[in-house]
């Protein structure tokens, strides 16, 4: 054996070392700042909140006995209870730590799920904050003219009102919950991609 292939068969297997050595660090890295866990934690918040504002729409449907709000709420209540348990249901999904799959494959798994999760709730809200905005317009009135909403509605001024008071409210609460859903998760999610990023480079 040449001296020249002992030193080549040296420096290989130092290589070999030195990545099996890496290869730990690196994913223990990854993992110590791991935005999975914290999207998992708002995620949780965000049911039990959900869940909460049910309750709400529940005790409104309840003590208000207008056909056109109980008609309102009852579609938000439903939608609010549905919301809740697609949350908990990718919750449950959210794996944070020694998955039976690959580290990289895994994370991929959990940024495209999490990321179709965000992109859903956001188009629902652009189908549920116009019902929201005249339910609470609504019922707003018939409380504070103690009258009921056929009589308040009645007047057609209070269309013309109800028509602005939709249009100001719904793009004000799509741009809200939009920056509150990155507060959450949207800048977790970005960290979670830099961290897929670095893993490919590193592997």
């Amino acid at each position: 054996m040449s001296i020249e292939k002992t030193w080549k068969d040296i420096d290989e297997q130092s290589d070999e070392a030195l990545a099996a050595l890496l290869k730990p660090l690196v994913i223990e890295r990854l993992q110590s700042k791991n935005p999975l866990a914290s999207i998992k934690k708002n995620m949780l918040i965000n049911s039990i909140w959900a869940m909460l504002i049910a309750i709400g729409y529940l005790l409104i449907i309840i003590y208000f006995p207008f056909w056109q709000t109980r008609l309102i709420i009852g579609f938000l209540f439903l939608f609010t209870g549905w919301a809740a348990y697609v949350t908990l249901k990718e919750y449950r999904n959210i794996q944070t730590s020694s998955p039976g799959s690959p580290l990289l494959e895994e994370m991929e798994r959990h940024y495209t799920n999490i990321s179709n999760w965000i992109k859903m709730q956001q188009k629902t809200g652009i189908l549920i904050y116009p019902v929201s905005a005249a339910g609470g317009f609504m019922l707003g009135g018939a409380i504070g003219a103690g009258k009921s909403v056929d009589e308040i509605m009645a007047k057609p001024v209070m269309w013309v009102a109800l028509f602005i008071v939709t249009a100001v409210l719904v793009p004000c609460a799509y741009y809200l919950a939009k920056y509150m859903s990155h507060r959450a998760f949207g800048r977790h999610l970005e960290t979670l991609k830099r961290n897929i990023d670095d893993l490919k480079e590193k592997i």
